[in-house]
């Protein structure tokens, strides 16, 4: 026993010296670490890093290519890179600030092995490697948020340094949500976006990043003593909930709500007095979770009300993509496509009704807006037992803490819990982007920190690792200019060199700006190839008769070398194969020789994509040139029979006919038509009044 209460109150002492176990709420006022040394220039150093990554959220940059999330993404990354080779050379010198094994480490290690083997077994390694300017949530920066979630996990020992870093990150929220509260106002000055969202460019972006800042601002109420803190954490989760509810976060405002009575649910369960309560409390919040789940389970079913009200909210377009998820999980069931290959899958399972309006509309995703489908397509099921190893991870640390230890107080164990669930409920219906991926992480980090509490007892004398050599310092930071450089330095010109490009005032000026943007840096690198061909297509389309010829086909040469490059890179791509289709059929109206490479790929469109409209049209384009008018009418008809509601494939086979001089056929077709949707009879009604 008597060694037993020896380890209790030299663990309680530790707590008292890491700001827990004293009064609550009450923060440490020494300035020197659990050796009684100061602490390290290189700890400072890290921590005013991490308090620069915390404005992540302001940077918006419109010079730049996607200027929400590549600034955004590069800003986040390079800060992560600093404190990440600084902790490095910390932990050279002094093994305290390096990390300890707990759950939380080891799940992430876990979800990064599979992220890892996922990529380099998927489909497409590069995109999984670097993703895109538009997303930027490959593995290169997961790598970063790794480092990230090293760094302050294993760097931050005081819970005073905790709270001053989320002081920071509600204070940027706060300043966010003044100005959202603008843009709801119509104030165009403050409007940065059609989607609203401020600088997050998105109102579910917004909603994500203003959800867990507002559960961390209630958390800092409940340890804050001093009224002007109790003031600032009230009065900022009050804005930022109401922000979320006015921005029209839907899946936030719910989240947030079932977060806050997730708390108080847990609060009856645990906290009052008396028994008859608690039991109370306990009943109701295990009823509550199942009727969570069950609601959950009932959204994915067809024809329930909760389907039905969900797709009145939202559009027809969630559950469609989520049947073509399902489809591409299931032919890769264990580690998925790869990190960033949902594209690949979403255009080979794609579902025609996607172009029209009950279906949403749009006919682009690499998203599924859904968290698990997302997970279970790109990652397999390794990669979503892994992401939910890492919730566990952190649920397993405060249970252990709070029910075993009894070191950590009831709000801490309450409220962290809420805002994970908060979070993942919500990704239910949309998808991270790094501002909302760096909040996951600092919190995951911050249960990093809760795993250690009580493990850096005080030793007689504790050991340091002594300097004796400079070269692994040396080298370390030659490594970190290097991918510096590479991961931050060029993708960043490569960004700034897109929009550069776009604004080039000719031809040859244009290829010149293409070539250059091109070869800076892999980021990215497909969907920029396919932009600059649509652009300079439509360009060329609309100035064909003024652009002298050899331009004209100097730049079509560059553009479509530059996308048979993407073919072999990655033969899965439709965008791609599409766009050269498109390009060579450009380039039959100054040069017929092309015509059959522009069939080939216009049949190659079909073969990746066969229920997708766009490669039949464009094949029955193909045929027109040909003069085989019948193949381009059957073709045409394909593309109908694949959506009849497409009025889109409608106007394509009667202008097809016309221009065939099958005027009959016209008419047949036209009529066809209209006794699908009599709406579109204005749209055909010269046509239908011809005799």
């Amino acid at each position: 026993m008597g060694k037993k209460s020896r380890e209790k109150r030299e663990r309680r002492e530790t707590l008292l010296r890491q700001g827990y176990g004293g009064q609550e709420g009450e923060m440490p006022k020494e300035k020197e670490t659990l050796s009684g040394q100061k602490r390290p220039f290189l700890v400072n150093f890290i921590f005013f890093g991490v308090l620069l990554a915390l404005f992540t959220p302001l940077i918006i940059n419109t010079k730049f290519y996607f200027p929400f999330v590549g600034p955004k993404s590069l800003y986040f990354m390079a800060i992560c890179q600093i404190i990440f080779f600084a902790w490095l050379i910390l932990i050279l010198n002094n093994r305290k600030y390096r990390p300890k094994l707990n759950s939380i480490l080891i799940a992430f290690i876990l979800f990064l092995i599979v992220l890892i083997l996922s990529s380099v077994l998927g489909v497409d390694f590069s995109r999984s490697f670097w993703s895109k300017y538009e997303r930027m949530t490959g593995l290169l920066m997961w790598f970063h948020l790794f480092g990230f979630f090293l760094v302050i996990s294993s760097t931050f020992k005081k819970l005073s340094d905790w709270k001053k870093i989320f002081i920071i990150s509600t204070f940027v929220a706060i300043i966010i949500s003044f100005i959202a509260l603008l843009e709801i106002a119509g104030v165009e000055s403050f409007k940065f976006s059609d989607r609203g969202g401020t600088t997050l460019g998105n109102t579910s972006f917004l909603g994500t990043y203003l959800l867990f800042n507002a559960f961390l601002a209630v958390w800092l109420f409940f340890q804050k003593r001093h009224w002007g803190w109790k003031i600032y954490s009230l009065g900022g989760a009050i804005l930022m909930f109401l922000v979320i509810y006015l921005a029209g976060a839907r899946a936030a405002t719910l989240s947030a709500l079932g977060g806050l009575a997730l708390i108080f649910l847990l609060w009856l369960s645990f906290r009052p007095q008396n028994k008859r309560i608690r039991f109370l409390g306990k009943a109701t919040l295990i009823i509550s979770s199942l009727v969570v789940l069950i609601g959950l389970t009932l959204l994915f079913i067809p024809e329930t009300f909760i389907n039905q009200k969900f797709i009145e909210i939202t559009t027809q377009s969630r559950f469609v993509n989520w049947e073509m998820a399902q489809k591409g999980f299931l032919e890769k069931p264990l580690l998925g496509w790869g990190p960033e290959n949902y594209t690949l899958t979403f255009t080979k399972f794609f579902n025609p009704c996607l172009f029209i309006g009950e279906c949403g509309g749009e006919i682009w995703f690499d998203r599924s807006h859904n968290i698990i489908f997302d997970t279970l397509v790109m990652t397999g099921i390794f990669g979503l037992l892994t992401y939910l190893g890492l919730f566990a991870g952190f649920f397993y640390v405060l249970g252990r803490k709070y029910f075993k230890e009894k070191s950590l107080d009831f709000w801490t164990f309450s409220i962290f819990p809420a805002v994970l669930i908060s979070y993942f409920i919500q990704n239910l219906t949309v998808f991270d982007m790094v501002t909302s991926l760096m909040m996951f992480v600092l919190v995951l980090g911050f249960g990093g920190f809760l795993a250690n509490i009580g493990r850096e007892i005080k030793k007689k004398k504790e050991r340091k690792f002594v300097r004796k050599h400079q070269w692994p310092a040396a080298l370390l930071v030659l490594i970190f200019l290097f991918t510096f450089f590479q991961f931050v330095i060029q993708p960043l010109r490569t960004d700034y060199l897109v929009i550069k490009a776009l604004r080039a005032g000719d031809s040859s000026q244009r290829v010149n700006l293409y070539q250059k943007t091109l070869e800076t840096s892999p980021l990215g690198k497909y969907q920029i190839r396919e932009f600059f061909a649509q652009q300079s297509q439509n360009i060329i389309q609309n100035n064909i008769e003024k652009m002298p010829e050899e331009d004209i086909k100097n730049e079509l040469d560059f553009l479509i070398k530059k996308l048979e490059k993407t073919k072999k890179e990655s033969p899965l791509d439709f965008r791609t194969i599409l766009r050269l289709a498109h390009l060579y059929t450009l380039y039959i109206l100054i040069d017929t020789t092309k015509i059959p490479l522009a069939e080939n790929y216009a049949q190659e469109t079909i073969s990746l994509s066969p229920d997708n409209q766009q490669g039949y049209w464009v094949l029955a384009q193909v045929k027109l040139y040909q003069r085989d008018f019948k193949s381009a009418l059957e073709l045409a008809q394909k593309a109908i029979d694949l959506e009849p509601k497409n009025l889109q494939s409608h106007k394509i086979g009667i202008q097809i006919a016309q221009i065939s001089n099958n005027i009959e056929k016209a008419k047949e077709m036209a009529q066809e038509a209209v006794e699908i949707n009599p709406q579109w009879k204005k749209e055909f009604e010269a046509l239908l009044d011809l005799n």
